[in-house]
């Protein structure tokens, strides 16, 4: 059972570094779908990472709201990990159509907190693990070189 609980976690994190890919290719390919990608792939991230702690909060947890509550306010990385999942919640809740034109108007502000998500996650996965492995570490030098990226493109853009 711990399995789903690790695996689901895994794919969240798979599949938010995939999200994140996606400008990046789209800049240099100009490829019009990647324009359309982000979307559903980070809507898959978000019910991974809802999935990830449903399994967490019902198998590992049996459901009792108190012990989760407490095990998340003693263990340092949930807090992590549940702070990754609010920030993704929102971005999920702005994917309605009735929150379309707030998505439009702050797109920087749900792209930070996607970048966030990401950062917390990887951070919530190294904590986590008993033994840091190749997995993580990899996800941690995705992690930094797309906000490297992310932001040397930024940066560009303010100074033309």
């Amino acid at each position: 059972m711990e399995a789903i609980i690790h695996d689901t976690g895994i794919w969240s994190i798979r599949f938010l570094i995939i999200t994140l890919l996606i400008t990046p290719l789209y800049y240099y390919s100009k490829f019009e779908v990647f324009k359309t990608l982000p979307k559903p792939i980070g809507l898959v991230a978000f019910f991974y990472v809802l999935n990830h702690f449903l399994c967490y909060a019902m198998i590992d947890q049996a459901g009792d709201l108190g012990v989760i509550v407490i095990d998340i306010i003693e263990t340092p990385y949930l807090i992590v990990g549940w702070a990754g999942f609010l920030c993704l919640l929102i971005v999920g809740l702005a994917s309605f159509n009735s929150f379309q034109d707030w998505f439009n108007k702050n797109r920087t502000t749900m792209s930070g907190l996607v970048y966030t998500a990401a950062v917390l996650g990887v951070w919530h996965f190294f904590w986590q693990e008993k033994v840091i492995g190749y997995e993580a570490v990899i996800d941690a030098i995705l992690m930094t070189a797309l906000i490297i990226w992310r932001l040397r493109i930024s940066t560009k853009i303010a100074s033309n």
